[in-house]
């Protein structure tokens, strides 16, 4: 019950945060972050739960991205055409998910990366759909709907909100169900969870197509934020930074996606006086993460957490102990 109160406070106080702050440059980084914590929890399904680590998500990200941008441009209603994201990233899913889920560990992460590759190559060569290199501009924004103008940022942040806040429910909710259940009885031993009768490959497939979906709709929405798409956004560095998200929050958890993201978005914004060290600070971040908190910074929120409540228990112990102490009385 705490936590649910905790999750709806948190909720209310980004959604009034635009409304206070009145500064358009702090609301577009805290867009980015959302379409940022959507993207981290569409790979959470897979590396999370499932327990393979895939460099190749920014493909579907990028998928999703040109899809939505290129239906919008040729006529179709944006809302449409991000829907359209989903299926479509959803389908290259299937596609790569059937023959590299045969694969684990590093051979699994190998065959991601190259799919990544791929789709830059043709992202930055196909020059007469995508524009290669050059980039994709002229995107339109969403169709105005109800009173959400989405030329306005603080009502584009309204929209990721919400949709983050979908994404984290039913994240959970399928944590709670029986196909979250199989997913982490796969990551903790597939023999084992096999010879209990699951399918581990359709359960695997069925991950890899949700999150690849996911990440096509994140991009959708990072599509018609940003108006412009480039090739180099969706290279093997946008996979590791998804990664990085994922490892610092905490891996295999939801509101370890959600600190990732936000965090890892707040802080390249103010290391881009220092890009020549980016790379460098992050190494060194995830080596001290990693040190220090295993589990990610939720997991190190969590023992603190647990740490402040412990004591503050034993000191009321030790407290009422001596109010209940007889008093010593003279002979």
């Amino acid at each position: 019950m705490k936590k649910k109160w905790l999750l709806i406070i948190c909720a209310i106080l980004f959604f009034i945060f635009p409304f206070i702050i009145h500064n358009n440059y702090f609301v577009h980084i805290m867009i980015m972050a959302g379409i940022n914590v959507i993207l981290v929890l569409s790979l959470n399904l897979i590396s999370g739960f499932v327990g393979q680590i895939s460099l190749g998500h920014a493909a579907f990200f990028g998928i999703g991205a040109y899809a939505s941008a290129l239906l919008a441009l040729r006529g179709v209603p944006v809302w449409l055409s991000m829907a359209a994201s989903i299926p479509v990233a959803a389908v290259f899913g299937v596609l790569v998910g059937y023959p590299v889920l045969r694969l684990r560990g590093h051979f699994f992460a190998i065959a991601t990366l190259g799919f990544g590759e791929i789709v830059h190559l043709v992202l930055n060569n196909w020059i007469d759909l995508t524009h290669g290199p050059m980039g994709l501009s002229g995107i339109p924004r969403p169709e105005k709907i109800f009173v959400l103008d989405f030329s306005s940022k603080i009502h584009y942040y309204i929209m990721i909100l919400f949709f983050v806040i979908v994404t984290i429910y039913f994240s959970q909710r399928l944590i709670n169900s029986k196909v979250g259940r199989a997913l982490v009885a796969i990551r903790t031993d597939e023999v084992t969870a096999t010879a209990m009768g699951v399918d581990v490959t359709y359960y695997k497939m069925l991950a890899f197509t949700w999150s690849a979906a996911l990440a096509g709709f994140a991009g959708a929405n990072y599509a018609h934020f940003v108006l412009f798409l480039s090739p180099e956004t969706f290279k093997l560095a946008g996979s590791i930074n998804i990664l990085l998200m994922l490892l610092i929050g905490g891996i295999g958890s939801i509101s370890g996606a959600v600190i990732g993201g936000l965090f890892i978005t707040v802080l390249s914004e103010y290391l881009r006086a220092f890009a020549e060290y980016q790379m460098f600070i992050y190494g060194v971040l995830i080596v001290v993460v990693v040190v220090f908190a295993p589990k990610g910074l939720s997991g190190l929120i969590v023992d603190v957490a647990r740490k402040v409540n412990l004591t503050g228990a034993k000191k009321d112990h030790k407290e009422g102990a001596k109010t209940h102490e007889p008093a010593n009385t003279a002979d």
